[in-house]
């Protein structure tokens, strides 16, 4: 019997998602030489491995068989790649998706450090909001997403990366008392917010809903940066991360709008799927941990960035 990793790799994946062309595109290939691959796995086992049905493929009871001994199998590659393996410099391609405040404060240094130790990875960034992220996650248009979240299905596994206070602000424009407000007076002032495909709208949902926050809302935007804006101009009161906006604070042009309670911090976590075999994965989750810096205005080349005030916790 003469199987090979990629047979194995193109059954598996094909398996988990239910389409040969999305195991393509998981895997970098082509739908041909999944199919090949396969049609090879089954030559050498002398049994189909999955059958095409309507809603997908599905298992025969040899592929069921397999299944387990396959994800087993290339863990242990896996595992031979990373503990064994002289040359520990990672290669190949790795796309990883962030939200636009990352882009805006540590993703440059992060990117800079990932080349400086592994030259041989091709890393490739996405920017976009959190639930657009989770969805090319869920399709393996991406290996690897940094959002705010700490939990999104039995299927992904969830990492911490950071956590930020994410504050009411306002520009002192609008004369908002010095008090904290109660969760229905914000009802009486402009609320600024993220548009709905933002993962922070998720995560202050439940929050908001128990402690009864009403809103009188006059824009969304899927902009941090259009957001910044808008806020110091007075359109309205939003929610921000107070690292990434502290300068802001510190030259008059916003202040914190207290509540009673105060929103809780908001945690950043690095989310991919429990069965992805990358070795650069592991290492990719801890160099953003060690790499996060939420203060950190992105380019060093913007008229009066911030210095860096020490990573997020």
């Amino acid at each position: 019997m003469n199987l090979t990793f990629k047979q194995l790799e193109a059954f598996l994946f094909s398996a988990k998602l239910q389409s040969f062309s999305a195991a393509a595109v998981k895997l970098h290939t082509t739908q041909s030489a999944i199919s090949k691959r396969l049609a090879e796995l089954e030559d050498v086992l002398g049994a189909p491995v999955l059958h095409r049905k309507s809603k997908g493929l599905e298992l025969t009871p040899v592929g069921r068989r397999l299944m387990p001994l396959a994800e087993q199998t290339l863990r242990l590659r896996l595992r031979i790649e990373t503990e064994v393996s002289v040359d520990q410099t990672l290669e190949g391609t790795f796309r990883i998706g962030v939200t636009e405040l990352i882009a805006l404060t540590w993703l440059t240094g992060f990117i800079k450090r990932l080349q400086e130790l592994h030259p041989k990875l091709m890393l490739e960034p996405v920017v976009d909001a959190g639930l657009h992220l989770f969805q090319s996650l869920e399709s393996h248009k991406i290996d690897l997403a940094i959002m705010p979240g700490v939990y999104w299905g039995k299927q992904f596994t969830t990492v911490k990366v950071a956590q930020v206070e994410d504050l009411w602000m306002a520009s002192p424009s609008l004369k908002m008392p010095k008090r904290a407000l109660k969760p229905e007076e914000f009802a009486r002032y402009p609320v600024l917010e993220q548009s709905t495909g933002a993962a922070k709208n998720k995560f202050y949902e439940a929050w908001l809903a128990q402690h009864g926050f009403k809103f009188n809302k006059v824009f969304a935007t899927n902009s941090t940066t259009v957001l910044r804006e808008l806020t110091i101009s007075g359109f309205g009161i939003s929610q921000m991360a107070l690292e990434y906006m502290q300068p802001d604070i510190d030259k008059g042009l916003l202040r914190i709008v207290r509540s009673d309670p105060m929103p809780p911090p908001m945690v950043y976590s690095a989310v991919y799927h429990s069965d992805n075999f990358s070795p650069a994965m592991d290492r990719v989750v801890q160099l953003a941990i060690a790499s996060c810096d939420f203060s950190r205005r992105s380019s060093l080349h913007e008229k009066g960035a911030a210095p860096a005030r020490g990573r997020a916790t």
